[in-house]
């Protein structure tokens, strides 16, 4: 016969199997005749068997049987009746489903995939689509050499302070890549709490967690399979989680939470950070052999106060963007742009954008005047962003302190008072013209709740 048969008597003891029996279990003839079916379950050689069942219900059973090699057997078990009609033999056929399993097991996947890379797709793509705005001979050069990079596959690491921009290179390497036709996932290291940070990059397997999804969850790296992860605020990243990451460069596989079998990924690794992550390294925050592997290629990028060249393209960029989005036609008088290019930008091209947004839907006019830029200084204007200095809580003491130490303090307090009066993170990144996840890492960084 060509299915594999085995036969029990009613003591479960096995009589007989044939050749491709032997064959589908990987186990020896010797191994099986005279052996009784439960005691094979005891010893971990079968995970179940039918027997007990139909000697019980006397009616045909049918089940799924795992064995050692990791297959998977269908089980057809039909009873043999006596005289007496009690059960005599137990003659079960077997049949391999490994393949259609495994098969199931895929399509699952790819669907699992499917659905978060529409998820994904579907996020902020308000400066995919916008041209690269670049006068500056240095971003000029670096725009050069992002063309060279995206050719080769190799891991990136684009430093620069917070807002200059670096999520805008992750994209733009990416759509000049060979991936550009496929995911492209940005994780935002800074902003994940310390407890799901390794659910929300590896996922989790089936039944990990009470309450959680009974299919388990694929995670951010499984979701850019075959395009790109752009890791950002890396340096935010614990250092378990850095040990996890190190495998993912070396191995190319990732093991889901609650699971020990590890998984096959392609994916391309874009990571950013506004630390320095050598000095990280130094004072044991950062892994050593981490650095190394993310530094393949470095990608500086200079804030906007270095390029001041760029500061009036990006300006209107911006302009144009929002002007069509809230249906305004707004321009800046000269004495604006003049004001942009005199200030020094802390918060880089972020605060660039956000203050242009600003602008636009609080205008009324059709020119944005220098005394409606917040920064302004001017007596006809009392800004609404306005911040109380941070000695409102009590004196500040600056004795025999550092200037990075009572720098510390002020934002402490300006952070403190800003949540107290708002209440809300969201608000008060607008207000501080911060970038949500600058405001959530400050409150971490001094302890705030």
């Amino acid at each position: 016969m060509d299915e594999a048969v085995s036969i029990s008597d009613s003591k479960g003891i096995i009589l007989y199997i044939n050749k491709r029996y032997e064959d589908l279990s990987g186990i020896s003839r010797s191994e099986l005749l005279g052996k009784k079916v439960m005691e094979l379950v005891d010893r971990g050689v079968f995970d179940t068997v039918l027997n007990p069942d139909i000697m019980r219900s006397k009616q045909p059973e049918t089940r799924v049987q795992n064995v050692a090699g990791g297959r998977k057997l269908v089980l057809d078990g039909h009873p043999v009746m006596d005289e007496h009609g009690n059960v005599a033999l137990v003659v079960t056929y077997v049949r391999d489903i490994t393949k259609i399993s495994e098969m199931r097991e895929q399509v699952a996947s790819q669907q699992e995939l499917l659905e978060a890379y529409q998820k994904l797709q579907s996020l902020d793509r308000k400066l995919d689509n916008a041209p690269p705005v670049h006068q500056s001979k240095s971003m000029k050069q670096l725009f050069g050499q992002l063309g060279i990079i995206a050719e080769t596959d190799a891991t990136v690491l684009i430093l620069g302070e917070t807002g200059v921009g670096k999520d805008v290179f992750a994209r733009r390497l990416h759509r000049l890549s060979e991936r550009a036709d496929k995911a492209f996932v940005k994780a935002d290291c800074g902003s994940m709490p310390e407890n799901l940070v390794e659910t929300e990059l590896f996922g989790y397997a089936p039944g990990t967690f009470s309450g959680g999804s009974k299919k388990g969850k694929i995670g951010l790296i499984e979701a850019a399979s075959d395009g790109t992860l752009f890791l950002d605020e890396v340096g935010e990243l614990p250092l378990l989680m850095q040990t996890k990451l190190l495998r993912l460069l070396q191995d190319k596989e990732i093991v889901r939470v609650g699971s020990t079998s590890p998984r096959k990924v392609n994916v391309r690794i874009l990571a950013a950070t506004n630390k320095n992550l050598e000095r990280e390294v130094k004072s044991g925050k950062f892994r050593s052999d981490l650095y190394y592997r993310l530094k393949v290629a470095v990608i500086e990028i200079p804030p906007l106060r270095q390029r001041k060249a760029d500061i009036l393209p990006l300006a209107r960029l911006f302009l144009s963007f929002f002007g069509q989005r809230y249906r305004r036609d707004v321009q800046f008088s000269p004495e604006a742009e003049n004001a942009l290019l005199r200030h020094t930008w802390p918060g880089n091209v972020r605060e660039l954008e956000n203050l242009v947004l600003g602008c636009i839907v609080t205008s009324d006019r059709g020119v944005i005047d220098v005394n409606d830029l917040p920064f302004s200084l001017s007596p006809q204007r009392s800004p609404q962003s306005y911040v109380e200095p941070a000695t409102c809580h009590g004196t500040l003491s600056v004795a025999g302190k550092p200037m990075s130490e009572i720098l510390d303090d002020v934002e402490k307090s300006v952070i403190l008072q800003g949540m107290e009066r708002v209440g809300n993170i969201s608000k008060l990144a607008r207000e501080l013209r911060l970038d949500r996840t600058t405001v959530f890492r400050k409150l971490k960084k001094y302890g705030l709740r």
